[in-house]
């Protein structure tokens, strides 16, 4: 396959049209026959280096698992996700993709989110929630996961509730964990406009 086969496939995987499952109706919402974003939406040169003088067999720099767990606002009249990316290894970073219909046609921006390093204990991150508050920034709640060091198993981990804010989805700024005085595992958390200060 060449660079450009990939980039053929991609664009159509864009383009595709999605269509109410209609066999799927359960009376409160409608299904769609396609999911809106999947690693099938991943820009082909985020996993290949598109060079034949650098990459002359057009081996893979990156390979991903899945896309899920998205946030979403709508932003200047288009469908915005922040989604969880998981790569090969397991870990996962977040990204943003955007619409205009919401159900179909979703595009990646060119670079995924670069989060301030500011954990050093962090070792993935995943599943950011959105909330667009009238103080002008739109804050993202997602898990800060560390290894949980009270244990000898090396897969145990502890969920922190992680914070950043943004005015443009580009900038992020980290902003500390969620503190709870009864809870030392914290996930799926959002945030109520509301209670924003």
């Amino acid at each position: 396959m060449t660079y450009q086969e990939l980039e053929q496939q991609y664009e159509a995987v864009i383009a595709k049209k999605n269509a109410v499952d209609h066999s799927r109706y359960n009376g409160i919402y409608e299904r769609y026959v396609n999911p809106v974003l999947t690693r099938d939406h991943i820009p082909p040169f985020w996993m290949y280096d598109p060079n034949p003088a650098t990459n002359p067999y057009l081996m893979q720099r990156m390979g991903i698992n899945a896309v899920f767990n998205s946030g979403a606002i709508l932003l200047d009249g288009k469908y915005t996700l922040v989604a969880r990316v998981e790569g090969s290894d397991r870990k996962s970073f977040f990204a943003v993709a955007q619409s205009e219909s919401g159900t179909e046609g979703f595009r990646f921006w060119n670079y995924p989110i670069l989060l301030p390093d500011t954990c050093p204990e962090e070792t993935n991150v995943y599943d950011m929630r959105l909330t667009q508050h009238e103080d002008g920034f739109i804050y993202g709640i997602f898990c800060s996961e560390s290894k949980d060091t009270s244990v000898s198993d090396l897969s145990a981990a502890t969920a922190a509730a992680g914070i950043v804010r943004t005015t443009d989805l580009k900038n992020w700024e980290r902003l500390p964990n969620l503190q709870t005085l009864h809870s030392p595992q914290q996930r799926n958390v959002c945030l109520l406009p509301a209670f924003v200060n």
